[in-house]
């Protein structure tokens, strides 16, 4: 099995993970409410909506994005330019997560739940192998151009 071929499997494998993620968003966004604390506060009243927005969207989003990467590291479609270009900006949108995360959660008690780091490593060691695979993929094909127009 060449490297290229596992680097595909990788992607599809991140893209099925990502479609799954979104779903679980989804189905975790009414049990948000209760991670907020009294309902009768004023940060509760103030900040419930934009929360629930916030998952919804992102449960949303990661619909595509999961979708568009298994599709475009599919064998019959990694040489597509389409593919190579989808793969590439999927891999950029995947490292904008870790960044977000570093800005966004910036107070230390985040880093202390053993479940929140787990899920801060996996996504930035995902995010940078998914450029990594997207590049062997992009690598192979920009090969196999190159060796066909030598053999024309």
């Amino acid at each position: 099995m060449s490297l290229q071929n596992v680097a595909g499997g990788f992607l599809r494998a991140v893209g099925l993970l990502l479609v799954v993620l979104g779903l679980v968003h989804s189905a975790a966004t009414p049990h948000m409410p209760q991670l907020l604390g009294d309902s009768s506060s004023e940060v509760y009243q103030r900040a419930l909506g934009p929360m629930l927005l916030n998952h919804v969207l992102m449960g949303i989003l990661l619909l595509p994005l999961g979708y568009t990467t298994w599709l475009a590291a599919a064998a019959q479609n990694r040489n597509a330019a389409w593919a190579r270009r989808v793969l590439v900006v999927n891999g950029i949108v995947l490292l904008t997560f870790p960044v977000s995360i570093a800005v966004f959660m910036r107070r230390p008690e985040y880093y202390r739940a053993p479940f929140f780091l787990t899920g801060v490593i996996l996504v930035m060691i995902i995010s940078l192998s998914t450029i990594v695979a997207a590049w062997l993929v992009g690598r192979s094909s920009s090969s196999s151009r190159s060796a066909s127009r030598e053999i024309s």
